[in-house]
């Protein structure tokens, strides 16, 4: 009896977070936030959005909050057009959130005193700005028209007035590429079908892929001797498991490591 096979299937990229922030509601973070968001989505990129309530939920189906105060855990509700899920226990954690939307491009309203992504300062007038601005921050976004002329920067960061939602949407898609690019191993040999890191990066902010092969953590083992895979092997194995456990029941969503173990 021995063990012909183990694999351990990790290498996810980690998400790119954008963080629309304000010192204060009112400022228009929502206004701001959803025209960048249809600005990506119209592009062809894959968005997820997370918002901070500190007001609390209103569940809008009556039934859900009963099966709710009745203790399940977790309640989906789903119509033809539209799922909601319901969770219970999940942290205030803007990093454990975005890994639960599952999506390359999150964009996050609220959760200023967060440190995780980069951040957009909302604001009604440029009046209400204090200089240095965190060092996350990546642009300043007038939620109003003004009258009169804007400053092009505060700072060292852009201002964007509120009718320049595209050209913010390519700033966020810049930094969310640079993000991506970051993680891959800059080698552009191909491995992936596509010629260069940053091809598969645009690929990955698309929902058109999720990993790269060559920085995939998939490793066969035989007798207690690992068998060099290249990224083709990899890139076999990863899909097979994951299209295997992908018909299974009980499997968690959040999946950072598989073991496949075959005895003889």
């Amino acid at each position: 009896m021995y063990t012909l096979a183990a694999w351990r299937v990790g290498g996810t990229l980690r998400p790119y977070v954008v963080r629309f922030v304000s010192r204060r509601s009112g400022e228009g973070k929502t206004l701001v936030a959803t025209r960048v968001v249809e600005a990506l989505v119209k592009a062809g990129y894959s968005v997820g959005v997370v918002k901070h309530s500190l007001s609390g939920i209103t569940l809008e189906e009556k039934d859900s909050a009963r099966f709710l105060r009745a203790g399940a855990p977790e309640v989906v509700v789903a119509t033809r057009e539209l799922v909601l899920r319901y969770s219970r226990g999940m942290a205030d954690d803007l990093e454990e959130l975005a890994s639960y939307v599952g999506r390359p491009l999150v964009v996050a309203e609220g959760f200023k005193e967060a440190r995780l992504g980069d951040s957009v300062v909302v604001v009604e007038s440029l009046d209400e700005v204090s200089e240095p601005l965190s060092g996350d921050a990546i642009a300043v976004a007038l939620s109003r028209a003004s009258r009169e002329p804007v400053a092009r920067r505060v700072g060292e960061v852009p201002v964007f007035t509120a009718d320049q939602s595209d050209e913010l949407a390519g700033l966020i898609l810049k930094r969310a590429l640079k993000h991506y690019v970051a993680q891959l191993p800059n080698l552009n040999c191909g491995a992936c079908g596509v010629s260069s890191c940053e091809a598969l990066a645009l690929k990955v902010l698309r929902g058109e892929r999720r990993t790269c092969p060559v920085t995939l953590g998939v490793r066969v083992v035989v007798n207690d001797r690992e068998i060099p895979l290249n990224p083709f092997a990899k890139r076999v194995v990863s899909s097979v498991l994951e299209g295997l456990l992908g018909s299974l029941k009980g499997v968690p969503s959040d999946v950072k490591r598989i073991t496949v173990t075959i005895e003889k």
